[in-house]
């Protein structure tokens, strides 16, 4: 049996720190405090232990890829040095990720919304006795499960690849894989 459709929660409801479900409730009481709950449509928003951990991955990936940028827009437009480049990197590596905590939060939920549709749904434990769920129930756990593993598996590898990546590339740039005749490094 397939569950039933949800109402729309509006464009960019993440973007708007809003609730995944709803498009409506406000996520954070605080800067850094959530709500239980939906104020509007009742989504919990506790989930198990360790859940918002993978906010941090979110919030890695785009902090590495804000600092790699302005560090490439640094030096190779902007022609600064390489030390005054990395100054700003730094500072913007230690400032951006309390900017995205919300953020970063808010897009774990959205994504989580919509692969775990029979998770996420509005009193979708309530419906049956209490403790136990229904086969066809079980069943689609199971599968938006399969997918949340897939999504995160994929996201962490494009993770790990755009650090190697950026490793790669200061390595280029800081002259670490140029060598002199005698195949020592220069310098």
């Amino acid at each position: 049996m397939p569950l039933p459709p949800r109402p729309s929660p509006g464009r960019f409801a993440a973007l708007r720190l809003r609730c995944p479900a709803c498009g409506q409730g406000r996520l954070f009481c605080g800067w850094f405090a959530m709500h239980p709950r939906c104020g509007e449509c009742g989504l919990d928003f506790r989930r198990e232990p360790g859940f918002y951990l993978g906010s941090i991955y979110l919030n890695y990936g785009a902090t590495a890829l804000a600092t790699g940028a302005v560090y490439c827009l640094l030096t190779l437009v902007g022609h600064w040095s390489p030390e005054t480049a990395l100054t700003v990197c730094l500072v913007l590596a230690v400032a951006l990720p309390v900017v995205l905590f919300r953020y970063a939060r808010s897009f774990l939920l959205a994504i989580d919304a919509q692969i775990n549709r029979g998770q996420s749904a509005p009193n979708s434990l309530e419906e049956s006795a209490p403790g136990r769920l229904s086969a066809e129930h079980l069943s689609a756990l199971r599968t938006d499960d399969g997918k949340a593993g897939c999504a995160l598996g994929v996201a962490l590898v494009l993770i790990l690849l755009f650090g190697i990546a950026m490793a790669v590339a200061t390595l280029f740039f800081t002259g670490a894989f140029g060598s002199g005749a005698d195949g020592l490094p220069a310098g």
